[in-house]
């Protein structure tokens, strides 16, 4: 079940299969887009004014970005990190309950047809503007470079849908153990001769699911960093050139804006709420502080505030910042105001 929904068959995703095909579609593609912007596109760079700096630097960008994919792939993706997700996450036996199983799949689809969408619309688009190029490129080389295009964003497609497909698998692990919380909470006091074993035991699984969620974050730490840098740098520089007098938004440009906010909304959300749920329990384990009538109960309790309260389970940015509700509006702020100082540079 946990293996299920990550595109390739599950008895493949271990082996030697996805390595193969991120090394195709995130390393061989985007180096052969390098190779194309150095020998096509940096020849036409023109250092003459502010403005043909500026969409010499965006170039350059370009292959600096792809450059970063490439070594990703190499370097920063290591399937031993995935091996450890599932063997530590299977610890918490989060398939054992029907509704449990039903409530991944229902995220699992929804997610896939969102990603399945933004994919599409990537494809429409690269055929849509490669056709406008036949002229100026012709036939052989848009094809190739159609092809090469289909195949880096079915790259970013797995990838997304993998991470989101694991950040399901957390949520509901850290759903389930705050619910088991909440009913300890609700219990009588009559109860409590048992509560420590309780206690015990989900402060035990609590640790397995910030295990899992290590392991996940050290396999996407370096994807999901690059995908934010991507994002933000791109479409920084994409609304400072439609600042420029002359230039006419194309609906095109428009649309692919589109489906890379799509993308960014739900990696987000998924990514975030991994980092709202680890917490959720913390106000029940402080009223359950009420009821506690042994020192040895306060104690585990306390372990186990203290353990939730620290409020870094979660995935990070570069192993600096980890990612909630606070990145996301500390990210958008910062772009905002690299537009606006850009936009005033560049064209003033």
């Amino acid at each position: 079940m946990i293996l299920d929904g990550l595109i390739l068959p599950s008895k493949y995703i271990l082996g030697p299969a996805t390595k193969i095909l991120l090394l195709f579609t995130a390393a061989f593609c985007p180096a052969f887009r390098i190779v194309y912007a150095v020998i096509y596109s940096f020849p036409l760079c023109n250092y003459t004014t502010k403005i043909s700096i500026f969409e010499c630097v965006y170039t350059a960008l370009e292959v600096i970005a792809l450059s970063l994919a490439i070594v990703m792939v190499m370097f920063g993706f290591n399937l031993d990190y995935f091996k450890n997700f599932i063997s530590t996450i299977e610890l918490l036996s989060i398939e054992s309950e029907g509704s449990t199983v039903q409530t991944m799949k229902r995220n699992r689809r929804r997610n896939t047809i969102i990603l399945l969408l933004a994919f599409i619309g990537t494809i429409i688009v690269c055929t849509t503007y490669m056709e406008q190029e036949i002229r100026n490129l012709g036939h052989l080389k848009v094809i190739l470079l159609a092809i090469n295009e289909v195949c880096i964003a079915f790259g970013l497609f797995f990838l997304l849908n993998m991470t989101c497909n694991i950040c399901i698998c957390l949520q509901v692990a850290f759903n389930q153990i705050n619910s088991q919380i909440a009913v300890l909470n609700e219990t009588s006091n009559q109860m409590f001769n048992h509560s420590f074993h309780e206690i015990r035991n989900l402060r035990q699984k609590y640790s397995y699911a910030v295990r899992s969620t290590q392991n996940a974050e050290k396999l996407l730490r370096y994807f999901i960093t690059l995908f934010y840098i991507e994002y933000f740098s791109f479409n920084i520089m994409n609304i400072v050139r439609s600042f420029e007098p002359k230039t006419h938004i194309d609906p095109i440009w428009l649309f692919v804006m589109l489906c890379q906010t799509i993308q960014l909304v739900i990696l987000t959300y998924n990514l975030v709420s991994v980092n709202n749920l680890s917490r959720q329990g913390l106000e029940d384990l402080y009223e359950l502080s009420f009821k506690l009538n042994s020192i040895h109960l306060y104690h585990e309790n306390d372990i186990f505030i203290a353990r939730m309260a620290l409020s870094d389970v979660g995935f990070t940015f570069a192993n600096l910042f980890t990612i909630n509700n606070s990145f996301i509006t500390s990210m958008f702020t910062l772009s905002l105001t690299l537009i606006i100082a850009l936009a005033s540079f560049i064209y003033n």
